[in-house]
């Protein structure tokens, strides 16, 4: 125990990395938890239409800020972030308010496209509020980055799950049907109120707040919405449209074992990622600043998540069924066979999702953009993939994520190199 804590001393990174990573890891195990009580009080149909709304929260917020929450760790100038900070909680507002008109005047045709009956739709209308408090956390947590609070966006997780998930199974018990829905949107909440308090903590001031500063410094950095919101939206978007691709082709009964599939590796993997890659943006950017390397970074990074997503593989392949039969019920022993079909997949981008980071970090979004339109173009025809068995759909989907990931590892690893070798020249 000593050589470890001495070794996380001296290694600044891998601390933070350790800190996020524990407090991500202790959200999960809550929502984890929560899934065995859920799945056997609230019906699989419920599961599916909730796995399609939180994949529309999902795509929507990750352009809701135009992208300018990740460009708060760039600036020297604390005030240039703050106001960044005010311009993207402001952009996020107006584009929540934009999102409801549609899901007032459209209903229909929206509920007919999702294939989503109309008694499920009335629970939509929470979207818009999910969306603007996921959003502005975004906001505030990147600002928690840029200040090296990596506790403090740790316990914000563990607020967030825990809140979502007490108010979920309470709504099961009482047979509230809008439970999930209202679990994700008090969870988000919360979150956003955490975010609030611990910004303040963390020396945020609104003294040198003031419009004029704000358009500059969303002028100054208009290259995330120019450059990468489009291309996010459509990366989110091929992440996360095969659960809307299965609930049009198959049935919202499978569309639950999908997503619990998705919810387990995703949680247990991805966002544990997403907590390194947060870690690994501040300190690229500041080794960017400094003219430093960050290739060894970098590779102590990847041997750390490579070594992770081993493991990951060999749990699900040898005990997927198992596992998912016993925690969650016989019914979603559906779940474990797709677990042992997708683990490859999940356990790639598992390795290479922090990574990405270094695209914005280096500035080349241009490149970055360019990859993400081409996965968004591989992940839609799976939808000339019909009259599939489910097993035969994940195999082909499984083929695409391997492929494009593979080709994203290479140029992430190509634009570090590149950096190192200019700054030797």
């Amino acid at each position: 125990m000593k050589l470890v804590k001495r070794f996380f001393k001296y290694d600044s990174t891998l601390k933070n990395i350790f800190t996020l990573v524990s407090g991500t890891a202790a959200a999960q195990f809550v929502v984890i938890l929560a899934q065995p009580v859920l799945r056997r009080i609230i019906p699989s149909e419920n599961f599916g239409v909730f796995a399609v709304y939180m994949s529309l929260v999902g795509i929507i917020t990750t352009v809701v800020t135009l992208r300018y929450d990740m460009a708060i760790v760039l600036p020297k100038e604390k005030n240039k972030a703050e106001n960044l900070v005010f311009g993207g909680l402001f952009i996020t507002l107006l584009i929540s308010v934009v999102v409801a008109i549609p899901l007032i005047f459209f209903k229909n045709q929206i509920s007919n496209l999702l294939d989503i009956p109309l008694n499920y739709y009335t629970w939509f209308y929470l979207l818009p509020f999910s969306v603007f408090f996921a959003g502005s956390y975004r906001v505030l947590n990147n600002w928690l980055i840029r200040q090296k609070a990596f506790r403090k966006s740790s316990e914000n997780k563990v607020v967030r799950r825990s809140t979502e998930a007490v108010t979920q199974i309470l709504s099961g018990v009482l047979g509230l049907q809008v439970g999930l829905f209202l679990g994700d949107l008090i969870g988000s909440f919360a979150n956003f109120l955490m975010g609030i308090r611990q910004a303040l903590k963390t020396k945020f001031s609104i003294n040198k707040i003031n419009s004029v500063s704000i358009k500059s410094a969303l002028i100054e950095y208009k290259k995330f919405p120019l450059y990468n919101t489009i291309p996010v939206l459509l990366n989110t978007a091929a992440l996360l449209l095969p659960v809307i691709f299965i609930n049009r082709l198959y049935s919202r009964e499978i569309t639950a074992y999908f997503d619990l599939t998705r919810q387990i590796l995703g949680l247990t993997l991805a966002l544990i990622s997403a907590a390194i890659s947060q870690v690994f943006l501040q300190k690229l950017a500041e080794k960017r600043n400094l003219k430093q390397k960050l290739w060894p970074d970098v590779l102590k990074t990847i041997k750390i998540l490579a070594l992770m997503s081993i493991i990951g593989i060999v749990i699900i392949e040898f005990a997927g069924e198992t596992l998912f039969g016993l925690f969650f019920g016989e019914e979603y022993i559906h779940s474990g066979v797709y677990a042992k079909i997708l683990v490859v997949s999940f356990a790639l981008r598992f390795v290479v999702t922090p990574l990405s980071i270094a695209f914005i970090s280096l500035e080349r979004l241009k490149l970055n953009a360019v990859w993400q339109f081409m996965y968004f173009i591989l992940i839609m025809m799976l939808l000339s993939f019909k009259n599939l068995t489910i097993e035969q759909f994940l195999v082909r989907y499984v083929i695409i994520d391997l492929f494009a990931y593979f080709i994203y590892f290479v140029l992430i690893v190509k634009i570090i190199k590149q950096h190192d070798k200019s700054i030797l020249n």
